[in-house]
């Protein structure tokens, strides 16, 4: 069995999230230590496919949706709330997070593995023969509108290891594996679009959808949303408004100390490792725009 280090490798450090401010800790976090669902964006692809291009001075840009006038507001490890000024919303820069083939997706939907095929329910997950997995991505997140891709960064599946690309291969879809809604709950399942399952589905060198024959809980996956902009206003709907009351009856932060919506980079890091945290976004509608 193949070993890859960097599968063993946890954040020491813990990700504080409120309602006043975001706190990164100083120690390096990781795409894997994310809440998930989340929405993902690739700050390197950002950076590569904007138009046009932006002065690339390290900062991390503002984002504006043109279709509904969001505005997406990055909140680093060195920023708090009265840090926010320093973004140039005026500067922000428009991104339609559409899906190009042979070019690197900008927008990913990351999501956990909550049962494996192991763990069908005959009689919910019919056909058994088609279902690989459930996850906790509530399709109602992207319009029931996503596609498994390769994704993001490496696993071991059980005895069985495989390596996702890197670039423009993160965003190559998964051949013959279907995204839809669970019947009894709000969860999504991943399964076969044929009973043949990877022998009939299967890209030609066997590899590229084998994979999720192997995929148990808590393995974590990426999609790939057909419509970037209507995901990234749902997510603020059900996590980012919810900023100012999260905290529950019982003092606790609730689901909304969120926004579920982080950056990731692979810049500086060790070839095939997992990308590492550099933001979180906080979300707004422009001044003087109309919802």
């Amino acid at each position: 069995m193949y070993y890859n280090a960097n599968v063993f490798v946890h954040a020491v450090g813990l990700m504080v999230l409120s309602t006043t401010q975001t706190l990164f800790a100083n120690s390096l976090m990781l795409l894997s230590d994310v809440p998930t669902p989340s929405f993902i964006i690739d700050v390197q692809a950002l950076r590569r496919t904007v138009e046009p291009p932006f002065n690339d001075d390290g900062a991390i840009p503002c984002i504006r949706c043109p279709k509904n006038n969001l505005l997406l507001q990055p909140i680093s490890q060195h920023d708090n709330d009265s840090d926010n000024s320093k973004h140039d919303n005026i500067n922000a820069i428009n991104c339609q997070f559409q899906i190009i083939d042979g070019q690197p997706a900008i927008g990913y939907l990351h999501s956990t593995v909550t049962r494996g095929r192991d763990d069908a329910i005959p009689g919910e997950d019919e056909p058994i023969a088609t279902f690989l997995a459930e996850i906790d991505l509530d399709p109602t997140l992207c319009c029931n509108d996503a596609h498994l891709v390769l994704g993001l960064n490496n696993h071991h599946v059980g005895s069985y290891y495989w390596a996702r690309s890197a670039g423009a291969g993160s965003s190559m879809e998964a051949p013959g594996v279907g995204y839809d809604s669970n019947k009894s709950n709000s969860k999504g399942v991943l399964r076969w679009l044929d009973e043949g399952g990877p022998t009939a589905c299967n890209s030609n060198d066997g590899k590229r959808s084998e994979w999720v024959n192997f995929l148990r809980k808590q393995d974590t996956v990426q999609l790939l949303p057909r419509n970037g902009q209507f995901t990234l206003l749902e997510f603020y709907k059900r996590y980012g408004q919810s900023l100012s009351s999260s905290i529950d009856e019982d003092g606790k932060g609730g689901k909304g100390t969120s926004t579920r919506i982080f950056g990731i980079s692979n810049e500086g890091r060790p070839m095939g490792s997992e990308p590492a945290v550099v933001c979180e976004w906080r979300c707004s509608y422009e001044e003087g725009m109309t919802k």
